[in-house]
């Protein structure tokens, strides 16, 4: 029988709740959702050091789990600018996790033999940000900002756009905001087999695709430092660089909570999203669709529990 490895949660929500109870009680405000951006921005000539921890956990059968880990470093070039850098590696374990119960997919080697359990760990390469908030919802009626991202890795290299607007209400206590995300990219393919085509070998050139998505959030402060909400992300996949229809490979959504605390140095969210609903466009993707939801080298049924610990210099 294949042993299962899997992340300790235990252990890091004992970190988690020391870190709440010695951390001073004055409200960080950053990364209220584990998703959804923000228009907040960290002041001038201050920084920041995030670690994030994203399990895409379940697949169609038996086991998965997809560990993608970013350490970043932010700095507040001034108080509407921010600069940042990610440094990106990640865990793949997996048994028999695909449609046809072979261990395949997302994120999993090429050429690694589907009939056997697998587990490695990589490094999947560095990206920097830059966040521009043109109206700060404390000030202005609403808030928008803009982010790009540049990605740079052997298996994936893109550039992530958003735009982010945020509203408060009650007195800041109540947040919403949504983005509108476009990436185009060039990826590597994984070691998904069609399951209509299981003969043909899977193709590991570099594909271009384009990401689209919808998210939406809303957080409430319901005690001091103390904030729980919702998240909703609408996921959708082009094959090539465009977003027309005839293009489009799937879309799916993702719903779940999310909670976070913010003390004067130390914050952390931990939120959880579960795929909901997908609808496919190929008859390819059709294929590793299970109980309507999409698997294969797209998406897992935990899409997915993410962990964001930060810390702020003075």
């Amino acid at each position: 029988m294949a042993r299962r490895h899997s992340f300790p949660w235990p252990s890091l929500a004992i970190a988690l709740a020391a870190i709440a109870a010695y951390a001073p009680a004055t409200p960080a405000g950053e990364a209220v959702f584990g998703y959804v951006y923000t228009t907040d921005t960290l002041p001038r000539g201050k920084s920041e050091v995030e670690q994030w921890i994203t399990d895409r956990r379940g697949q169609a059968y038996r086991h998965f789990d997809d560990f993608n880990l970013r350490t970043e470093y932010e700095y507040g070039l001034s108080d509407n600018v921010q600069l940042g850098g990610y440094l990106n590696y990640s865990y793949q374990y997996a048994h028999g996790n695909s449609v046809r119960h072979a261990t395949e997919g997302l994120d999993l080697p090429w050429n690694h033999d589907a009939s056997r359990s697998y587990s490695g760990s990589r490094f999947d390469g560095v990206s920097v940000e830059m966040l521009w908030r043109v109206l700060s919802p404390f000030k202005d009626p609403i808030g928008l900002a803009f982010y790009l991202e540049p990605e740079y890795g052997q298996r994936e290299r893109g550039l992530e756009f958003r735009a982010i607007v945020q509203k408060n209400f009650l007195d800041d206590r109540l947040t919403l905001a949504a983005n509108l995300m476009i990436e185009p990219e060039r990826e590597r393919a994984s070691n998904l087999v069609d399951p209509a085509m299981p003969d043909e070998m899977p193709d590991s050139r570099r594909q271009k695709i384009t990401y689209a998505e919808i998210d939406l959030g809303a957080s409430y402060r319901f005690a001091p430092n103390w904030s729980v909400g919702l998240e909703l992300r609408n996921h959708n996949e082009y094959s090539g660089y465009s977003l027309a229809h005839s293009h489009q490979e799937h879309t799916a959504f993702f719903l779940g909570p999310n909670i976070h605390y913010g003390g004067k140095r130390w914050f952390f969210t931990l939120s959880a999203l579960r795929q909901v609903d997908s609808i496919t466009y190929s008859a390819e993707q059709d294929h590793q669709k299970h109980h309507n939801m999409l698997y294969g080298d797209e998406h897992t049924r935990w899409d997915g529990i993410r962990l964001k610990v930060g810390y702020s210099f003075e």
